[in-house]
């Protein structure tokens, strides 16, 4: 089963009504963010302040410092929370400069290789070398591939094969990212967009939801295609202006 962000389709109608969705999910978020922002984190920068300076008033042995560490780490949990929260639901403010899409992709490559090779994961790249710089904000580029990247690797814990594939498509550049993991639910696939879904017990639900809202604030597309057992792929499609 897939599930796109493209209005382009066959299915016009059908996208544009899931696009319209998808927005008023983010529009909603949104709104929510800016109330959490203003309730909870002046009272939380407060409660964190208080914390680290009764924390220098205890000795690492003394049995009260472990309590107050854990204290600072949750502070530390619940302050992130509400940043990747924001940074779902606001449109990036975007510094559009023209930019190598394989330096982005390498990059991120290298700095998870720790992670890649102590999970025994091959890594495939068919870059096409014929295509050109395009604008994009490079910091907000790297972070929507680095999410669906770091979910595939994630998809993968006793190894696998994740492939990279870049090409030219009319005037897209053509980004694929797939992975030989599990697979998504047909259940969940349709979800997985959505602020604050996760199948990982540990996960945010909000990196796919943020990816989402980058590359739709570059004009492109995200889709998924994924079926149970035989892994999945995302394809970003970006407009080479």
């Amino acid at each position: 089963m897939a599930i796109s962000t493209n209005k382009g389709s066959p299915d016009g109608l059908g996208k544009r009504k899931e696009e319209s969705i998808q927005s008023e999910r983010l529009a909603f978020t949104g709104r929510i963010a800016a109330s959490i922002a203003h309730e909870i984190r002046n009272p939380l920068g407060n409660v964190s302040m208080c914390v680290q300076l009764l924390r220098g008033a205890f000795t690492e042995d003394s049995p009260w410092a472990k309590h107050i560490d854990v204290i600072i780490r949750n502070t530390e949990r619940i302050n992130f929370l509400i940043t990747e929260l924001l940074n779902c639901a606001r449109p990036p403010k975007l510094n559009i400069q023209p930019h190598d899409i394989h330096e982005i992709l390498e990059g991120i490559l290298d700095f998870i290789k720790t992670k890649t090779g102590s999970q025994q994961i091959e890594v495939s790249k068919g870059f096409n070398s014929q295509i050109p710089p395009i604008n994009v904000d490079k910091e907000q580029i790297g972070r929507a591939f680095s999410n669906v990247i770091l979910n595939a690797v994630e998809s993968m814990p006793d190894g696998g094969k994740m492939t990279i594939i870049t090409e030219i498509e009319e005037d897209f550049l053509v980004v694929k990212i797939q992975d030989t993991g599990e697979g998504i639910p047909e259940d969940d696939i349709i979800m997985i967009f959505d602020p604050f879904f996760s199948t990982k017990s540990s996960g945010t639900g909000l990196g796919l939801s943020t990816t989402y809202g980058i590359i739709a604030s570059h004009d492109g597309t995200i889709t998924v295609e994924s079926e149970r057992g035989n892994g999945t792929v995302f394809t970003i499609s970006l407009p080479v202006r």
